[in-house]
C-alpha cells in the first residue's frame, strides 16, 4: 500500500518527502553525536582507557598544589635581606603582592582627594571673589 503511495507522488513532493525523512535523520545523528562528543564523554572514555595515566597525572598536580601552598622551609638558597617575608612564602606571596598594591594606590587617591579638599578649604577663603572660579 506504500508503494501505491509512493507511485502516486509527484517527483516535486516525492523529493520533499526525502527531505524530512533526511532532516530527521541527520537530526537523530546530530543528536548522537553531541552525546557522543561531550566533554563529560570524551574525559569519561579517556579516563577508562587511560587509568594509570590519569591517576599519575593527578598524583602529579596534587604535589604540586601542595609545594605551591605549603612551600618548604628549608634554607634558603639565595638569602636577600632586601626580600621580606611575605615575599619568600611562596602562595601568601602571589595573594599579598597585589592586594598590597591595590590597598597602596587606593590609600594614595585617598590621601590625594583629603589633600586637595584640606588646600581647597583653607586657600578659597582668603581668595578675593574676582579671582574665585
Amino acid at each position: 500500500m506504500a508503494r501505491q503511495q509512493q507511485a502516486q507522488l509527484t517527483p516535486k513532493q516525492q523529493a520533499l518527502r526525502d527531505l524530512e525523512d533526511a532532516r530527521a535523520s541527520l537530526a537523530h545523528h546530530a543528536a548522537h553525536a553531541v552525546e557522543e562528543w561531550s566533554p563529560r564523554a570524551v574525559i569519561t572514555r579517556s579516563v577508562e582507557k587511560h587509568r594509570a595515566l590519569w591517576i599519575g597525572a593527578a598524583a602529579v598536580a596534587g604535589l604540586a598544589a601542595l609545594k605551591a601552598v605549603w612551600p618548604s622551609r628549608g634554607p634558603a638558597r639565595y638569602p636577600e635581606a632586601s626580600l621580606s617575608g611575605a615575599q619568600r612564602s611562596g602562595l601568601f606571596a602571589l595573594l599579598l603582592s597585589p592586594l598590597l598594591g591595590l590597598a597602596r594606590k587606593s590609600l594614595m587617591n585617598y590621601g590625594t582627594q583629603l589633600f586637595e579638599t584640606y588646600l581647597r578649604q583653607k586657600i578659597s577663603p582668603n581668595v578675593p571673589d574676582s579671582e574665585a572660579v
